[in-house]
């Protein structure tokens, strides 16, 4: 399943899960789509990449992860 997500130059796109973090961290993407709504990353809340601890079970699976590059933000 592929997210559909907004980069700040207004290209739009669908990428794994398993690069929407990296794309975030980057600060990459401007909005992302979740399942029943648009997230806008400078206005709406999401995940803090500085936080290490979670309690729940791991579900992404990174095994045999490529990282595919994406246009530069101009």
């Amino acid at each position: 399943m592929k997210i559909h997500v907004v980069y700040k130059n207004g290209q739009e796109d669908f990428v794994d899960p398993k690069f929407l973090d990296i794309l975030l961290y980057l600060g990459e993407i401007q909005e992302f789509r979740r399942s029943d709504h648009w997230v806008n990353v400078i206005d709406g809340p999401i995940r803090d990449f500085r936080q290490k601890d979670f309690g729940g079970q791991e579900r992404r699976s990174n095994e045999h992860a490529e990282f595919i590059s994406v246009p530069a933000a101009s």
